[in-house]
């Protein structure tokens, strides 16, 4: 065999174990992360973990704190918050980004398209839209987390309105509602606000962090209520029975919004798909009848 075979070949064997060893050595250094106290992870983030963690060991310390500040208010709005550290979003935007590129790059393998050009433009392109990815995300969990909030809110303000009524204090009263009401997103904050309450901090501070980790409008306005009527000292069952009117209505006229638009929003489908299938069998039907009558 020639010598310079011989050394290339040594040279390429000698690389990838330097660059395995290497990779073997930055896991090694990597701490599992606590999750004692956090949510379980759904099977997707389960699956990418371990590279989730690495890339956050490796850029966590070099983020600015106004970057994870504006990580953490994102994750807080969508529920997530005990789900991913903001260090932990900006691992999973690397990861999703590699994870794109790779598979952006395996399948134009697959369909034999080569050339440096296309190849760079598949890694701007998928890199972007790997880290976007988990925007995208937590947008729809925030969506969908808003519209449970939005149907449960009127109920627990009767149930509230009820206890306070019957001669409980308000923290009393969204104990009651907490374990006595439906389950979902907005009995987790309010489970949460009786949390910090307990644990000694003002009942309006309290409620104002509600307020700003939900980030909506019924929440603020609800909250903005109750902190203004325990300051001037008015009737607090009179307010939640106001603010339980206030939200049903506008949960009504939500329903009734996205009842007129739905006409709407169904004629797109119905022009491209319904549609021609309708006119393709009459069009069938006339033909054959037009071939019986001899005019065709």
């Amino acid at each position: 065999m020639n010598p310079m075979t011989i050394m290339l070949v040594l040279s390429i064997v000698g690389s990838i174990t330097l660059l395995v060893w290497s990779i073997y050595g930055l896991v090694s250094e990597v701490p599992a992360a606590d999750r004692h106290y956090q949510d379980p992870l759904p099977f997707g983030l389960r699956l990418l973990w371990p590279l989730i963690n690495m890339a956050t060991h490796v850029l966590g310390p070099r983020l600015a704190p106004d970057r994870l500040e504006k990580a953490h208010r994102q994750l807080q709005s969508a529920g997530q918050d005990f789900v991913l550290s903001p260090e932990h979003l900006y691992g999973l935007r690397v990861v999703a980004s590699a994870c794109v590129v790779g598979f952006c790059w395996l399948l134009l393998s697959m369909l034999d398209k080569h050339g440096v050009a296309l190849y760079l433009y598949a890694l701007l392109l998928s890199a972007v839209l790997g880290w976007l990815y988990p925007s995208l995300w937590l947008s729809e969990r925030r969506k969908r987390r808003q519209q449970l909030v939005i149907k449960d809110l009127p109920v627990f303000l009767d149930f509230i309105t009820m206890a306070v009524e019957a001669g409980l204090n308000l923290t009393g009263g969204i104990e009651q509602a907490t374990e006595k009401g439906p389950g979902g997103p907005l009995a987790q904050e309010f489970a949460r606000l009786l949390r910090d309450v307990r644990s000694g901090l003002p009942r309006a501070e309290a409620l104002r962090r509600m307020a700003e980790r939900m980030d909506m409008s019924q929440i603020s306005s609800f909250t903005g209520a109750l902190i203004q009527a325990d300051r001037v000292g008015a009737s607090l069952g009179g307010t939640l029975r106001a603010q339980a009117m206030q939200r049903r209505e506008e949960r009504f006229l939500r329903a009734e919004k996205l009842a007129l638009e739905a006409p709407v929003k169904m004629m797109l489908p119905l022009v491209m798909f319904f549609f021609p299938q309708v006119f393709l069998m009459l069009g069938y039907f006339i033909y054959l009848r037009m071939l019986q009558e001899g005019v065709l």
